[in-house]
């Protein structure tokens, strides 16, 4: 009888000392070792908009729309009033252009689809959504479990379509969390999802190239200060070049056009025709069909978002109140609050990553055009607050660090100080790549900043990804950006060369052309 108790008291010590060495594994891979899925949120047009009724692509327009638009808006009267110099005769036939090639993608006065059309993007498969949910490394964005949207509908409608996704995921993976990259527009559905369903389902988030603190480019547009320059249209194409031989192609196309006098003549034209045209295209055209799109207003600045208002949107005319609520719910919810919504976050042990691109302008269609950005969003908005320069100057010589907060946060080139950020520490810049060029580098990076579970990565945290880095093109790699391996992706223009310096100039961008078109054919060979 005391064998037997002795042996059963052994067993259940056994048993006892099994089960807690087996929960403090599981306790340790839990905290550290647990593979949550990484959902990659998408931003604006990431998909195409379709026709439902008949399968056909109505955004991006057709080539037959854009020629069917020119038609409506009578293109040799157009050319006609263009040519007399008569610009405000070609403003009507302008907007009804413009109104005529956007209609099959139109949003009606309450801000749904005027037509049956929506996204072209369905939610993967089970079986996809398990296989991707296993990478731990992703080469590109379709490696990642993927999410599309609407881009025109409204931040609230798309906030409660993503968080369908999220648990549509936690369901199939049997996970507890999720990471989440948003991109661009996709940071603003984020913003809105954390403010509306709170944080349960997050682990980690980074906010990549994003529009939640507005874009410059939408809010002038939306706000009429337009302005057009002839050396920062070629400055702007020529900072597309690291998108391959086709896009050098287009800017060496550009500066032989500028150096001809061709660019110049056709920006004086345009910006003459600018104060005659402008009030009736935005009043007819822009009224009707951009201004009727929720979501683009996800992308007007909160101090431009009143003005634009009140110049865009008129109740019963153009658009309901129901309108006016859905865009309000935005603005004035989440995107005046995105600092607390972000705090919250990582109060809550979240870890938020930001990662801006710059190097680029601003579209060069409006007055901000000059500000450092990545060719769509200028990058202080992206950062949350970042003291920039302009794209083709610096901070200065003397400069000195805004926030003195005992670590160094001006970049090597000068063009950028970041202690002005609302996350200094966690907020990083990557040189020479435009908005939405992703690259293997880039994921590599973004991999490392989702695989810190209970520990916070900083700029300070891997001597690879200090808070300023730079696109090699060469190696298609990124590196910490320093003096040596800085390089300028626009240069600025030398005026009033003699005729012919000109010559001798265009010249050599021709054999530049033809010797940039023999590499790209060999690629395709």
């Amino acid at each position: 009888m005391k064998k037997t108790a002795k042996k059963f008291i052994s067993l259940i010590l056994a048993a006892v000392m099994v089960m807690s060495t087996l929960s403090a594994l599981l306790i340790s891979a839990s905290a550290d070792d647990e593979n949550y899925p990484t959902i990659f949120l998408d931003g604006i047009a990431s998909s195409n908009t379709v026709n439902k009724d008949t399968g056909d692509v109505v955004f991006p327009p057709s080539a037959d729309d854009i020629m069917s638009g020119l038609k409506k808006g009578n293109l040799s009267k157009i050319i006609g009033a263009v040519a007399k110099g008569d610009y405000s005769s070609a403003a009507g036939p302008i907007a009804d252009a413009v109104i005529k090639i956007f209609e099959s993608s139109s949003m009606d006065e309450n801000g749904n689809p005027k037509y049956n059309t929506t996204t072209s993007y369905s939610f993967p498969d089970e079986s996809t959504i398990l296989r991707k949910a296993a990478n731990t490394s992703h080469g590109s964005i379709s490696d990642y479990v993927y999410f599309s949207h609407d881009w025109r509908l409204d931040m609230k409608t798309l906030a409660e379509n993503f968080h369908d996704f999220v648990e549509y995921v936690i369901k199939t993976t049997g996970a507890k969390k999720v990471n989440v990259i948003s991109f661009s527009m996709g940071t603003c559905i984020l913003t809105t999802y954390m403010y509306q369903y709170d944080y349960e389902y997050l682990n980690n988030v980074v906010l990549l190239s994003g529009g939640y603190n507005g874009v410059a480019v939408a809010g002038e547009s939306f706000n009429d200060k337009l302005k057009f320059d002839a050396e920062d249209i070629d400055m702007y194409v020529e900072s597309m070049t690291s998108m391959g031989y086709t896009m050098q192609l287009v800017s060496v196309l550009v500066d032989i056009l500028y150096e001809a006098g061709i660019v110049d003549g056709a920006v004086d034209i345009v910006n003459k025709m600018l104060p005659e045209i402008a009030d009736t295209v935005y009043k007819k055209g822009l009224k009707y069909t951009f201004a009727r799109i929720p979501g683009l207003w996800s992308l007007i600045p909160y101090d431009m978002y009143d003005s634009a208002k009140e110049s865009l949107i008129s109740v019963g005319d153009n658009v309901s109140q129901e309108f006016v609520d859905k865009i309000d719910y935005y603005h004035y919810n989440v995107q005046a609050n995105n600092e607390s919504i972000l705090d919250k976050a990582k109060q809550k042990g979240i870890n938020v990553s930001i990662v801006a691109k710059y190097g680029s302008m601003s579209p060069p269609v409006v007055e901000s055009q000059t500000l450092i950005g990545d060719q769509v969003i200028d990058t202080g908005r992206e950062a949350f607050g970042a003291t920039t320069s302009t794209v083709s100057s610096t901070l200065g010589d003397n400069y000195v660090q805004a926030v003195d907060d005992g670590h160094n946060h001006i970049s090597a080139d000068r063009q950028i100080d970041a202690s002005t950020c609302r996350y200094p520490e966690n907020t990083w810049f990557i040189k020479g790549k435009v908005h939405a060029d992703h690259y293997s580098a880039e994921f590599d990076f973004l991999d490392w900043l989702l695989s810190f579970n209970g520990e916070e990565p900083t700029v300070h945290t891997d001597e690879r990804y200090p808070q300023f880095l730079i696109y090699i093109p060469e190696t298609e790699s990124i590196e910490p950006l320093t003096e040596e391996n800085n390089y300028s992706t626009v240069t600025e223009k030398t005026k009033d060369k003699g005729f012919f310096e000109k010559i001798k100039s265009i010249f050599s961008l021709i054999r530049k052309f033809f010797k940039l078109l023999g590499q790209l054919i060999k690629t395709k060979c």
